[in-house]
C-alpha cells in the first residue's frame, strides 16, 4: 500500500496504549503493562556500561541483557518502531530489518564506472541524541502526547558519560535496541536535505547515497576528486547548521576520498567495479587465524578455536561476495 506519510503515526498517549503496541501472543497487555512499572521503578537497576566502550572518545556502549529493560527495549523497537522501516528513504541501511553494511556497500556500487567515495563519520552520534530530542520526535512528529512521548523517552534514555558520573544529561543508549532506529527517525529531516544536496550537486554522475548508522557513503562517477572535497566540506556545514537543535559535527580526520585506482574501502568492505570483497582487516585477521590453525606449539583447544573463527569469517566473506 503507496503512502505519502513521512514519519510513523504513533498516536501513544499513556502506559496502558504503550502496554497495548508491545503486548501479543506470548505478553498479555496487564503483563506488559506490569513491565513497564517494573522499569520505570528500577531501570538504573538493569542497564551497565559494556567493556566494548572507548570512554577517552566520549562512546559508553549500555547493555540491558537479560534484564526487563532489555526485553522492554527490544519489544518498542520490534512491536512500536520497526514495522514503520518502509517509510524510511532507500538509502538509509542502518537498523532498517532486512538491510545491512553489504546492502550499503553494495548500493554505494552505482551503475556507471570510474567511480569517487567520500567517506564521512558522524561524531558521538548516539550521545548527540538527547532525551527532549526524542520526546519532540515523538510528540511532532508521531502524534503521541507529551505524556506518552515522555514515557517512551525515559524508557529509551539513559544519563549522559559513565554510569553513577552523576550527569543531569540524558541521551539515548548506546547499543539499546532502539537507539538505531531514533538516531535515524529524529535526524530524518537533516539525511533528507542531504540527499537532495547531493542529487544537486552531483547531478549527471549517477550519485549514490548510504548512510549507516554514523557512517555517510557517497560515490559518484567521473567526478574530481577537488570538488568531491568541496562538497564534504558542503555536507560537513548541512550536517551541523540544518537543525540548530540537533548538530551532528563529523569527524574531520576521519573524511576519506578516493577513487578506484587507490581502491575504495567503506564500512569494511573493499567496493570493487561491480562487487564487493572483504576490506583488508578481515582478510588479515583471517591470514592470523589461518597460521594459529597450523601452530603446532598452541594446544588443541587453541587451534580448534581459530579454526571456528575463521570458518565463521570464511561464512561472513561468502554472504559478502555472493550478496546480489
Amino acid at each position: 500500500m503507496q503512502t505519502n506519510r513521512r514519519y510513523p503515526k504513533l498516536s501513544i498517549r499513556s502506559k496502558n496504549e504503550l502496554a497495548k503496541h508491545i503486548s501479543g501472543k506470548n505478553l498479555s497487555q496487564d503483563a506488559a503493562l506490569a513491565l513497564i512499572n517494573d522499569v520505570l521503578i528500577n531501570r538504573d537497576r538493569y542497564w551497565r556500561d559494556s567493556k566494548r566502550s572507548e570512554p577517552k572518545k566520549g562512546k559508553y556502549v549500555r547493555s540491558a541483557i537479560g534484564t526487563p529493560l532489555g526485553k522492554l527495549l527490544e519489544l518498542i523497537n520490534e512491536r512500536v518502531l520497526a514495522p514503520h522501516d518502509k517509510l524510511l528513504p532507500a538509502y538509509v541501511f542502518g537498523g532498517v530489518q532486512g538491510l545491512n553494511h553489504i546492502k550499503a556497500g553494495q548500493h554505494l556500487l552505482g551503475s556507471q564506472r570510474k567511480r569517487t567515495l567520500l567517506a564521512l563519520d558522524i561524531a558521538t552520534f548516539f550521545e548527540q541524541i538527547h532525551r527532549e530530542r526524542v520526546e519532540h520526535f515523538l510528540k511532532s512528529k508521531c502524534k503521541c502526547s507529551e505524556r506518552g512521548a515522555r514515557l517512551i523517552s525515559e524508557i529509551c534514555s539513559i544519563p549522559k558519560g559513565a554510569k553513577g558520573s552523576g550527569s543531569s544529561e540524558k541521551t539515548i543508549g548506546r547499543g539499546f535496541a532502539t537507539s538505531s532506529r531514533l538516531a535515524i527517525w529524529c535526524n530524518l529531516d537533516t539525511f533528507i536535505a542531504l540527499d537532495r544536496l547531493i542529487k544537486r550537486r552531483l547531478k549527471g554522475t549517477d550519485p549514490r547515497l548510504a548512510i549507516y548508522v554514523d557512517d555517510i557513503g557517497v560515490t559518484a562517477s567521473r567526478f574530481p576528486v577537488v570538488k568531491m572535497n568541496t562538497l564534504a566540506d558542503e555536507i560537513d556545514q548541512l550536517l551541523y547548521s540544518h537543525d540548530e537543535h540537533q548538530r551532528l559535527p563529523s569527524k574531520r580526520e576521519k573524511r576519506k576520498i578516493r577513487t578506484h585506482k587507490e581502491g575504495l574501502y567503506h564500512l569494511g568492505l573493499r567496493l570493487d567495479r561491480k562487487s564487493l570483497a572483504v576490506g583488508p582487516k578481515t582478510r588479515s585477521k583471517m591470514d592470523k587465524l589461518h597460521l594459529q590453525m597450523k601452530n603446532q606449539t598452541l594446544t588443541n583447544d587453541q587451534r580448534a578455536v581459530a579454526r571456528r573463527k575463521y570458518r565463521s569469517l570464511m561464512r561472513y566473506r561468502a554472504q559478502v561476495v555472493t550478496n546480489p
